[in-house]
């Protein structure tokens, strides 16, 4: 498969990245990321038509992306000064990629959410006992004041926003967001270069952005732009939004709809365990799945298939345990067994890595994203401030270390994924479940022993990072990393400057959501309130409810995860004797985080690609790859650029038509 993509795949071109035009660049880049951040609250908050930060990439960086592609030209002719080199311009939508996508709702609307839920409904609802926890929640990272909270969910008369009381949060979440981000890169750092270099990964979500900025034709237009079969592509999935685009105007207009539900089928035991079976439309994880390994797609598909089977067989011999046959569970597994199959493939290259930082050998490191000592650098301070601000947030140290463990090993598999695969979703790993599994393998009792309800409340307050996607974002930072050797602008530069677009983000985030909330309020904006506050319920209330009825270990969870664990292991060494084996442990993993939205679309880009190759060859298969990229591209931008825009003025009929990307 490598060989494949690698035959589609544009040919690098460098072109010129001057330093002293940086500052106008930055300009740029801060403008059009505060138009995504305006149009993220539009259409996330205010209207709540489109998820627009889920999508991989982000809808406003990818906007900007082609806004500059639109305006450049005219650039060209009527201000040469400041029109944009191609590696100029994918160095501004790097920093878009990042800057608008961490105000999304895994991120830092879950943090409103979190944090606000229990001083909220304290006193909305007093009987679920809340006052228990809201004493343990620090005023620097919310303002505590009732009345302040209550604005923020029912509106403020005046509209404005009590700035000088979310000053200090704002500050504490910033710095917590940018530490966290330089664990994050941290920990990437140490393998980017092996997987660069020596393992030659092909990215294939950089196809998109590549083929895009090509450099033009002498008949003025990049050959991706010229392909028919490429708006083929564009023309179904554009078609398929229009029909449910005019039936959100027009509901008697027939409409294809986001899905089908097979499960309807299914309703007489023990054939209802087969539910929920759905058949999710996404023209963007089909169209950017079709460059994906085939092994992997198969495998994706198989191991649903078998999920099911266990499920039929469960309830055919009366199992009633909640959640079987706990996939999530297997999901985690599996992503824990690949980061230990990362460590031990990479054992010699650390091996140097480790000499080199102690200057015991010589290391080529001009092509590392970051040196040896800098990255270690960048690891202590990442990990040690954030392990810090969790622990004086309240949570145990011993708490808080396996769990931004699990958050860190996570996130480094997610990024393989991504970087391997190309998976275009930021969904697709075992959420929630690296804090579930502390609790389910040691029972509350033994973690609520570790620092009562003051280390709970601080661990449900930082659920985000395990039920959010925010560490999803390193997978971005590993593409933009590799987009910068392929195009040519510094790599360096990025990764100290990216630390700079997480605080724009983050201060971007604060502003255009406290703004919406205090003028209308939460609760008129979204039934029940802000982004994550069912979980943030559940959350609390569980708290509440351990010091009464703590929880034993869970016997069938620990279980499904070693089994995820030792499936992976075996797909592992299959795939190591028997390259052309067609099952692949990233396959499973995926599977096992997300299957119920991706598995039909998998198994459309495995049956389509097998019947290519199988027919046409290689030749075939480049030649439908525009196709592809174009039935992609058609649905991020009627679906995320052209109905997001639209979205923002006004609730009716867009939000018959919610567009979810994640």
């Amino acid at each position: 498969m490598a060989k494949e993509l690698a035959a589609v795949l544009p040919i690098p071109t460098v072109t010129a990245f001057r330093l002293s035009r940086l500052p106008y660049l930055l300009g740029l880049a801060l403008a059009l990321t505060l138009f995504g951040g305006w149009w993220m609250k539009q259409a996330e908050v205010v209207v709540l038509a489109s998820q627009i930060t889920e999508a991989v990439p982000p809808i406003p960086a990818l906007g900007a992306l082609l806004l500059l592609l639109l305006v450049n030209p005219l650039l060209r002719r009527f201000f040469p000064t400041l029109a944009l080199s191609r590696s100029e311009m994918l160095f501004v939508y790097a920093f878009c990629t990042i800057a608008t996508a961490v105000p999304a709702c895994g991120s830092l609307r879950f943090v409103l959410s979190l944090t606000t839920y229990p001083i909220y409904y304290e006193r909305m609802q007093p009987e679920l006992r809340l006052d228990l926890v809201t004493p343990s929640i620090p005023d620097w990272l919310v303002p505590k004041e009732f009345a302040l909270i209550r604005d923020l969910y029912q509106g403020r008369p005046d509209a404005k926003v009590p700035w000088e009381a979310w000053l200090r949060p704002i500050g504490s979440w910033t710095l917590f967001f940018a530490l966290y981000w330089v664990a994050l890169t941290g920990i990437l750092c140490v393998f980017e270069k092996r997987w660069r270099e020596h393992e030659r990964l092909v990215f294939p979500l950089l196809y998109l952005p590549l083929r895009a900025t090509e450099e033009a034709s002498p008949e003025g237009l990049p050959k991706f732009w010229r392909d028919p079969l490429m708006w083929l592509g564009f023309s179904l999935s554009a078609f398929y939004n229009a029909l449910n685009i005019a039936n959100a105007f027009f509901p008697q207009f027939p409409a294809p709809g986001k899905f089908y539900d097979l499960g309807q089928y299914f309703t007489a035991p023990p054939l209802d365990a087969l539910r929920p079976l759905t058949l999710w439309y996404r023209p963007e994880v089909i169209g950017l799945g079709y460059l994906m390994p085939t092994e992997v797609a198969f495998t994706v598909w198989f191991t649903y298939a078998l999920f099911k089977v266990e499920a039929l067989i469960g309830r055919a011999l009366g199992w009633q345990w909640a959640g079987y046959p706990f996939t999530q569970e297997q999901g985690l597994g599996a992503y824990l067994a690949t980061a230990a199959l990362l460590f031990y493939a990479a054992r010699h290259y650390l091996r140097d890595w480790s000499k080199a930082l102690l200057r015991l050998t010589q290391w080529e490191n001009e092509r590392d994203a970051l040196p040896p000592r800098e990255t270690v650098i960048w690891l202590v301070l990442g990990v040690g401030g954030v392990l810090a601000f969790l622990v004086l947030a309240g949570m145990h140290p011993i708490l808080a270390s396996i769990y931004l463990l699990l958050t860190l090993l996570v996130a480094l598999v997610y990024a393989r994924i991504r970087a391997e695969v190309g998976a275009p979703m930021v969904w697709l790993f075992p959420y929630y479940q690296h804090k579930k599994v502390i609790l389910y393998t040691l029972g509350t009792e033994r973690v609520m022993g570790w620092g009562g309800i003051k280390s709970m409340t601080a661990f449900a307050i930082f659920t985000f990072m395990a039920r959010g996607f925010f560490h999803s974002y390193t997978a971005t930072q590993l593409e933009n990393i590799r987009l910068g050797e392929q195009v040519g602008y510094p790599v360096r530069l990025w990764v100290r400057l990216s630390v700079f677009a997480v605080i724009i983000g983050v201060l971007i985030g604060f502003y255009f959501h406290l703004v919406p909330y205090y003028a209308s309020g939460a609760v008129n904006l979204r039934e029940g309130g802000i982004w994550g506050h069912w979980h943030a319920s559940a959350e609390y209330s569980a708290i509440v409810s351990y010091r009464t009825t703590p929880l034993p270990p869970d016997v069938p969870r620990i279980v499904a995860t070693v089994a995820g664990v030792v499936l992976t292991l075996l797909f592992g060494l299959v795939r190591f004797n028997f390259p052309t084996s067609p099952f692949h442990p990233l396959g499973f993993a995926i599977a096992g985080a997300y299957g119920d939205l991706v598995w039909w679309s998998f198994l459309v880009v495995w049956v389509t690609k097998f019947l290519v190759l199988r027919y046409g060859g290689g030749r075939l298969y480049r030649r439908t790859v525009p196709f592809m990229l174009g039935f992609a591209l058609g649905h991020y931008l009627v679906a995320g650029v052209l109905w997001g825009l639209w979205s923002t003025t006004g609730k009716p009929p867009f939000q018959r038509y919610g567009v979810w990307f994640g």
